[in-house]
């Protein structure tokens, strides 16, 4: 073999023999900010007031793959799914008619993609067992163009109820960021096939 074809040989990755797929369901809350605009009192023109805070549930569903053998402490996780932030609400603080507000009235439904590894803690792989779960991603598309970057911290648990059959939970906090951070915590549910 020449040495450039064996050198490219190297590089390319080896065939996954193990690893694995699975659905994921995904609920929450989330913070948000409201913003909003009042009367200058000199000159009646409209300016913007400190937001307002709100904290709001989310919801979704999607797909999961897994890499790694399943008698492995570390496994890599990776999720594609739709999350759904519900709209915001009018407040006590928004009944003022001379306000303007900038409230989202609609759902903001959101194309997520994460990545990160599940940690083994306390138990067995192919049993029961404790595990720390670490993503980060990004909300890549969004009906309102407000895309963000995303991190999660989670601990949960697997049970593998069969060779192939994995359920897992998990409740993580985190952070979206998009131009200032807003904390998120979420509870998922999943269940796996594992092909290896």
């Amino acid at each position: 073999m020449r040495p450039s074809l064996f050198a490219l040989a190297l590089l390319l990755p080896a065939p996954a023999l193990a690893g694995g797929f699975g659905l994921i369901a995904t609920g929450g809350l989330h913070s948000d900010r409201v913003y909003y605009y009042v009367p200058n009192e000199t000159t009646g023109e409209l300016e913007q007031a400190p937001p307002i805070n709100q904290i709001g549930p989310n919801f979704g569903g999607g797909l999961e793959l897994v890499l790694g053998d399943r008698d492995d402490k570390i496994m890599g996780v990776f999720r594609g799914y739709y999350l759904m932030d519900t709209a915001q609400v009018a407040t006590e603080e928004m009944k003022d008619p001379s306000y303007a507000y900038n409230l989202r009235t609609v759902p903001r439904d959101i194309g997520m993609v994460t990545g990160g590894l599940q940690w083994g803690l306390v138990g067995d792989p192919t049993g029961l067992q404790l595990v720390l779960t670490t993503t980060i991603g990004s909300g890549f598309l969004t009906s309102d163009f407000t895309e963000f970057l995303t991190a999660e911290l989670g601990v949960g648990a697997t049970y593998t109820v069969a060779r192939h059959v994995q359920l897992h939970a998990e409740v993580s906090g985190g952070l979206r960021y998009r131009k200032r951070f807003y904390h998120t915590e979420n509870l998922t549910l999943g269940v796996r096939y594992l092909f290896d």
